[in-house]
């Protein structure tokens, strides 16, 4: 008996343990296995994350490369209507060091230009006074995309012609700066080719570096099926546009053809797209109007004189209006000199008396006279504006010295050449 109690007590002992060990097999994970398990999870969602941030970034310098490739092929659309002997570059372009800028692949004589960056080397076409084609404007807004536009015109040299100037070649660059990818210039480039009479015939865009569109675009026509999220809508946007000259300009007034249009439009179904065109029928370019951004910049046609531009707009659902057309006066030219400037001296106490006359200035929109005044010799400033051709000034005989010239503005901002000037020594008084 007591072999017998010794043998079961040890088989008892075996079997307790055993369960013990199932026991602990069955309660859960260990803490090696948690672990393990936390770190697979985090490396899928991290990849998951990463994947996504990436197909966010690639929509998102997709639709600025759309950008700026619709306001390429919209410059090439308006300077369809400059005159032929206008397509020129105005001011001329000069070579610049840095690769990312596009004058990189104007010469260094400035005489010619790479087409497409890869060795097309064309003569420039440069006409600082009459040229329709700006050569540069900074900045341009669309949405979050802030763009610079970058023009050329150059003679292009067809074999089957004689002569080496048969057509000419516009060329549209736009460089933009692309947050999705950390600010990193990039640049969309189109170009057409333009015959007498302003007639493309052909030409080719591209996006840089690799990417080829059709100069000529389709835009596509607005449905009039009215979408699920619009039922029973047939009204069309309503809503206005303002036009912004010059700095310098009175409302009403530019001295230069590149102006701002401020929109405000309202729809419920949402987006309004817009288009602008400066005679009514030109085909435009659609774009989707921004409440956020509603300031847009355009170009004017050549030539001083009252200038209409026009504006559709539409809605997804179809509907579409012209709006009434805004105006402006368009003004480059500077009024006369009004030479000659005289003056009259007198003293009292300390003091001293300055008269100044001038002769009369001519000008369609005339404003006035701005009478300039310098007291170190160096610094300028507006002293008044008159419309009258005389001004009286007092102030302290005891400065070293006193100095005025003369010029009249126009409407539109733009500034005579300088009359004669008239010095004062201290304390002179004759």
């Amino acid at each position: 008996m007591a072999v017998y109690s010794r043998v079961f007590t040890l088989s008892e002992r075996s079997f307790c343990e055993a369960r013990r060990s199932r026991r602990g097999t069955d309660g859960g994970f260990t803490l090696l296995e948690l672990v393990a398990a936390i770190s697979i999870l985090a490396i899928v969602i991290g990849a998951f994350g990463a994947s996504i941030a990436l197909g966010f970034r690639t929509v998102a310098l997709a639709r600025q490369r759309q950008t700026a490739a619709d306001l390429a092929t919209a410059r090439l659309e308006h300077l369809r209507s400059v005159p032929y002997d206008q397509i020129a570059v105005s001011p001329a372009p000069t070579h610049q060091s840095d690769p990312t800028n596009p004058d990189y692949f104007v010469s260094a004589d400035a005489l010619s230009y790479d087409v497409d960056g890869e060795g097309t080397i064309e003569p420039l076409i440069i006409d600082e006074v009459a040229g329709g084609v700006l050569h540069l404007e900074d900045p341009v807004q669309v949405g979050s995309t802030i763009m610079e536009i970058y023009q050329y015109a150059t003679w292009v040299d067809d074999i089957a012609i004689a002569g080496t100037q048969d057509y000419k070649r516009v060329t549209v660059v736009v460089r933009y700066k692309a947050p999705s990818v950390h600010g990193v210039n990039r640049i969309v480039r189109a170009s057409s080719f333009f015959g007498v009479g302003t007639v493309t015939i052909g030409g080719a865009t591209t996006t840089a570096p690799t990417t080829t569109v059709p100069s000529t675009t389709t835009v596509p026509e607005t449905t009039t099926t009215i979408p699920a999220a619009c039922p029973g809508d047939t009204a069309a946007p309503s809503g206005s546009f303002t036009l912004n000259g010059t700095a310098s300009a009175e409302a009403g007034y530019t001295a230069g053809a590149n102006v701002t249009i401020n929109l405000s439009f309202t729809d419920p179904c949402n987006p309004v797209t817009a288009r602008i065109a400066n005679e009514v029928g030109d085909p435009g370019t659609w774009f989707v109007y921004d409440s956020e951004n509603p300031t847009v910049s355009w170009a004017l046609s050549a030539g001083d004189g009252t200038k209409a531009v026009h504006i559709e707009v539409s809605d997804v659902a179809g509907n579409s209006t012209l709006t009434s057309n805004a105006a402006i006066i368009l003004d480059s030219t500077q009024p006369t000199s009004p030479d000659e400037l005289d003056r009259s001296v007198s003293c009292v106490g300390a003091n001293r008396t300055v008269s100044l006359t001038w002769d009369v200035a001519t000008d369609a929109n005339l404003r006035g006279y701005r009478i300039y005044r310098s007291t170190d010799g160096t610094t300028w400033s507006v002293l008044t504006t008159t419309t009258a051709q005389n001004i009286s000034n007092t102030h302290s005989k005891t400065l070293d010295s006193v100095r005025y010239y003369v010029v009249a503005y126009d409407k539109a901002g733009n500034e005579s050449a300088a009359t004669n000037l008239v010095s004062l020594k201290k304390n002179q008084c004759i």
